[in-house]
């Protein structure tokens, strides 16, 4: 088990119902659409729930700083322009590339939080119970799966090069890098390969169905959410 699956899976919100959770992407929406103190104010009440969730802080911080520092790099061209008198300034770039940032990595916050707190098998059981196409579900959990097992052969490669004396050098650990992506290329097509052999094989998806739990709906928790949304947006 991967270390997010773990997080989502030891949540106090592991077991609350995925409608509720799902209205963090209503926030999400929202946080990408305002700015200034409603901002500031989103990024508190997401602090507020990560709190209230008990998520792992290490690990919510990475995720979200990871991007952030991406999305950092790239934000030059908002403040700075080149014309033929050379490297200027662009008038409200600073600003506007902060606006920019603080945007993402609230959305980013908002995203991850629902991450770490939701199993995917819970996701799996809320989109069955919704009626979604069953074969969609089917794929959706298989390829999953799939992912899962390339992270863990991803770290067993990983784990293996360095025993081989692999990262003790810079040279050496730029090789185990490019040979450790090549041969990871090679064996995600022959899994995947595989995968689509066993679904052409496979037997009618709702087969597969295994016993669920009901998660109820706390309506005065989401009646709460729902009116905290509302008066963001109207005011």
């Amino acid at each position: 088990m991967n270390a997010l699956e773990l997080a989502a899976a030891r949540s106090r919100w592991a077991h609350v119902n995925v409608g509720e959770k799902s209205l963090l992407i209503v926030l999400l929406f929202i946080a990408i659409s305002v700015s200034g103190i409603k901002l500031a104010v989103i990024a508190a009440i997401t602090l507020v729930m990560a709190v209230a969730a008990g998520i792992n802080w290490k690990l919510y911080l990475g995720l979200v700083g990871a991007p952030a520092t991406f999305i950092a790099l790239g934000l030059g061209p908002l403040i700075f322009s080149i014309t033929s008198g050379g490297l200027i300034m662009v008038p409200g770039g600073v600003a506007h590339a902060g606006e920019v940032l603080a945007r993402s990595v609230v959305g980013m916050g908002i995203t991850m939080l629902f991450a770490l707190t939701t199993p995917m098998s819970e996701i799996l059981m809320f989109a069955r119970r919704r009626h979604l196409p069953e074969s969609l579900v089917h794929v959706t959990g298989l390829i999953y799966r799939l992912v899962g097992a390339l992270v863990v052969t991803a770290k067993t490669m990983w784990e293996a090069q360095a025993a081989r004396l692999g990262h003790s050098s810079t040279r050496r650990w730029v090789g185990s890098v490019a040979g450790q992506a090549a041969s990871l290329f090679v064996l995600s097509f022959a899994r995947a390969r595989a995968l689509q052999e066993g679904l052409e094989l496979r037997a009618d998806p709702t087969a597969m169905k295994v016993r669920t739990v009901a998660r109820p709906v706390n309506w005065l928790r989401a009646c709460g959410a729902v009116i905290v949304m509302s008066l963001l947006c109207l005011f």
